[in-house]
């Protein structure tokens, strides 16, 4: 579910931050990275909502008294959190919640909410058409918020709505 993560880690995030200047591109890349690991089968630590806020504090303490660092890397853990909720890992108390709900479930194999083709096919239909639309609110046909995007991550439309 590749579009599924992406798109709509990109286009939530958009909507709700409005920033202009956050780089969307780290947003998708940090809600892919817990798809490593249900590709191989698995969720682990990157599906706990402790992983996402341990990500999230040590930005905000690395960049301490640096702006630019904090505005770079925080949409990292934009992307991890904005996974759990694309993910419905959050229905999964054992995992969403470790280690609050008992230690032993990390590390070994876990039975995860299994999402059959015909809903993986309409959900990555369903980024198509989310993406199409935000084709036109982002203005991807101008050449210069399409070449923002592709060089910075910027949504230079934002700045205008």
């Amino acid at each position: 579910m590749f579009l599924w993560f992406c798109v709509l880690s990109i286009v939530g995030t958009a909507l709700i931050f409005r920033s202009p200047f956050l780089d969307y591109r780290l947003v998708a890349l940090g809600s892919l990275l817990p798809a490593v690991e249900t590709t191989l089968g698995f969720k682990w630590l990157l599906h706990t909502l402790i992983f996402g806020v341990a990500v999230l504090v040590m930005v905000m303490l690395l960049g301490k008294g640096r702006r630019k660092i904090q505005r770079k890397f925080l949409p990292v853990p934009i992307g991890l959190l904005s996974h759990l909720v694309l993910d419905a890992t959050w229905t999964e108390k054992e995992i969403f919640w470790w280690p609050f709900t008992g230690r032993e479930i990390l590390g070994n194999r876990v039975s995860r909410l299994e999402f059959s083709l015909p809903v993986v096919v309409t959900l990555e239909l369903l980024a198509i058409i989310i993406a199409l639309w935000a084709w036109r609110k982002f203005d991807f046909r101008n050449s210069s918020n399409r070449s923002a995007f592709i060089k910075y991550g910027h949504l230079y439309s934002l700045r205008i709505n």
